[in-house]
């Protein structure tokens, strides 16, 4: 088992790609937080992550909120002993509405869901990532790599997300 010993935060954990990514972790022995914005799925995923052995936290965060992501990690950190890997993989987003019909509240939906959530978890989760000489995994919308009239927002925040990766990845060598 390859992740064994290892803590792994998956962002939106509770279902769909998350779900998919946790899964993948569990099977290879990593302690796994799931995070997800309400306790929907989140417990019926912890069952069926502890399936494969895991050892499961879960903990109800909006990624928006700067200080729900600085508790769940702090939660993770203080549960497993540290994080090893933070996967920002959640992100919503007002699909198929253009341009000219997206509202500000649309854009700032994907961005805070997205950009902001991003940024809150790789800073909080810092100091776990450099002393275990950890990775960050940002998931976001191909949106963000071509474009699509339908999907303005998402693709702004997920070329965003493209580019705190990049950054953020400098400054962990620092």
């Amino acid at each position: 088992m390859k992740m064994q010993g290892k803590t792994v935060i998956v962002t939106g954990g509770g279902r769909g790609i998350g779900f998919g990514i946790a899964t993948a972790f569990a099977r290879e022995g990593a302690n796994i937080a799931i995070t997800n914005l309400n306790e929907q799925g989140l417990e019926e995923a912890k069952k069926a992550l502890e399936g494969y052995g895991a050892q499961v936290l879960t903990v109800v965060a909006d990624g928006a909120d700067e200080r729900a992501v600085a508790s769940a990690v702090k939660q993770t950190a203080d549960r497993f002993g540290g994080v090893d890997v933070v996967v920002n993989n959640a992100q919503a987003s007002k699909s198929g509405v253009l341009l000219v019909d997206h509202t500000t509240a649309d854009f700032e939906l994907a961005l805070h869901s997205g950009l902001y959530a991003a940024f809150y978890y790789m800073r909080a989760a810092f100091p776990y990532l450099k002393r275990a000489k950890g990775l960050v995994i940002n998931l976001a919308s191909g949106a963000g790599l071509s474009g699509r009239p339908s999907a303005h927002a998402a693709g702004q925040a997920a070329h965003s997300i493209s580019a705190a990766r990049k950054y953020a990845a400098i400054f962990f060598f620092i």
